[in-house]
């Protein structure tokens, strides 16, 4: 055998090797688009193996150099694919309940649907909800994303990224924690109910973290998608709404864009009320065990605007806590009556240095029980589940210095002591905020805030050296 035919049988046996290896991958369910240049490693060697068969192909330098590239480079992209943009966990809650889910939908009659086009249209909502489960036997866990890639596609859609449509198809492959249509746990007499509304280009699953862990620490939680302000809203009989960039359009005059906030921040808020009437529906499903005495209120941004809204005109809501309450649109002789109710709101760094948090200030010092606490370190998308895009979100501005996901764990942390404290009274420890104020060194109270003057002037001076 001469060297040539060597080369050849040489570069046959590898050839074999790699598509036997890419074949392997993609029947082991490795078909994700990050494998895509290792199948088409695999189909290159194919090609390869019949062009030798046939001796179409003759081996010269310039061949056999782009074989060696091509084998190396393409396993390599895979890898940096994978390292990118891989398929995360959800983190795990920390509560000692197993975790139920189901979806609901609804149309609330008595309001007309403002952004479908069609004024004869009601306000169609859906809704999904984890609560505390005691048997998962035989019963399977839910998507994160429950509509499969339609969110990841239409994310990146409305987001005008140069990037292929199937970017973020990995999200939809994730599990959650929670098992679909598990039996509302029955230790308990009834659960404290939290809602969730997410912010402007927001969807419901995008603070799962917060509803899981809630749930598995015994709340019944309830996250809306906000037709039309959500990125895509999948109804049971195929309709999909998707966002409508005109609910809050850019490049308009001040005086357009104001009405049209402010606006959005009511049907937000009205949402929500919705949801508030929903619930005695919704209790019967769930054998009465819902506290419909006990209710609390999460949001983000434009959804911590519509959890103001509502709180100012609802006295079912007893506790509210807003993540960069984007509350700007609503009107400021309503933020001057306060809220009645205890309250907490998260500020990122990002939205502290701006100008337009003054009415988030005029709202908390008006109030009788509400704090501010600044997070050093963050960005307005620390809240959502940014993070769960990619592991290197803060290191392209996305999210900010801290990272999403361990920004995550302080705020859960914070949340769920809250909500422990104002609906369950099961807080014990009065100064938990102090306390994670000294353990978290970029965790500062508002300095305006009156409420907490005295006792923040108290923790500098103990952190002063003695």
């Amino acid at each position: 055998m001469n060297v040539l035919r060597l080369l050849i049988s040489k570069g046959a046996i590898i050839s074999i090797g790699i598509v036997i290896i890419s074949l392997i991958y993609y029947f082991l369910g490795k078909s994700t688009w990050h494998y895509y240049p290792i199948y088409l490693l695999g189909l290159f060697h194919f090609l390869l193996l019949l062009f030798q068969y046939f001796e179409i192909l003759r081996v010269n330098p310039f061949n056999k150099g782009l074989t060696i590239g091509l084998s190396l480079f393409l396993p390599i992209l895979t890898y940096l694919f994978l390292a990118i943009f891989p398929t995360m966990e959800l983190p795990l809650p920390s509560g000692d309940f197993m975790i139920g889910t189901k979806t609901f939908e609804f149309t609330d009659e008595g309001r007309a649907e403002l952004y479908a086009g069609d004024k004869n249209t009601k306000r169609r909502l859906k809704y999904q909800v984890w609560y505390p489960t005691d048997d998962v036997e035989n019963l399977k866990k839910e998507k994160w994303l429950s509509a499969g890639t339609l969110v990841p596609r239409q994310l990146l859609k409305s987001a005008s990224l140069p990037a292929p449509p199937f970017l973020l198809d990995q999200l939809a492959l994730i599990d959650s924690n929670s098992y679909a249509n598990a039996i509302i746990s029955k230790k308990n007499e009834r659960y404290p109910v939290i809602i969730i509304s997410h912010g402007w280009r927001g969807f419901r699953e995008l603070h799962t973290d917060f509803a899981e862990d809630l749930a598995s620490q015994g709340y019944f939680v309830l996250s809306i998608d906000h037709t039309y302000g959500s990125e895509a809203v999948e109804f049971e009989d195929g309709t999909v709404a998707r966002l409508n960039r005109e609910a809050l359009p850019r490049m308009v005059k001040p005086a357009i864009f104001s009405k049209k906030a402010q606006q959005l921040a009511i049907t937000y808020g009205e949402d929500v009320r919705s949801v508030l009437d929903d619930l005695k529906n919704l209790n019967n499903r769930f054998h009465g065990k819902l506290d419909l005495e006990t209710i609390g209120l999460l949001g983000h941004s434009t959804g911590g605007a519509g959890d103001v809204y509502a709180s100012l005109r609802d006295d079912r809501v007893k506790a509210v806590i807003g993540m960069d309450a984007w509350v700007n649109p609503l009107d400021l002789n309503e933020l001057k009556n306060g809220l009645t109710m205890p309250a907490l709101f998260l500020r990122s760094k990002q939205w502290a240095r701006r100008e337009s948090r003054k009415p988030l200030d005029l709202l908390v010092s008006n109030s009788a029980n509400a704090e501010i606490i600044e997070m050093d370190k963050t960005k307005h998308l620390d809240f959502p589940m940014i993070y769960m895009l990619s592991p290197y979100t803060n290191k392209i501005g996305l999210t900010g210095e801290l990272g999403g996901r361990e920004s995550s764990v302080i705020q859960r942390a914070i949340v769920l002591d809250f909500f422990e404290d104002k609906l369950k009274n099961q807080q014990t420890n009065k100064d938990y905020l102090k306390d994670y104020i000294e353990k978290y060194e970029h965790l500062y109270f508002e300095k305006d805030d009156r409420w907490f003057e005295e006792l923040a002037e108290r923790i500098n001076q103990e952190r002063q050296p003695k």
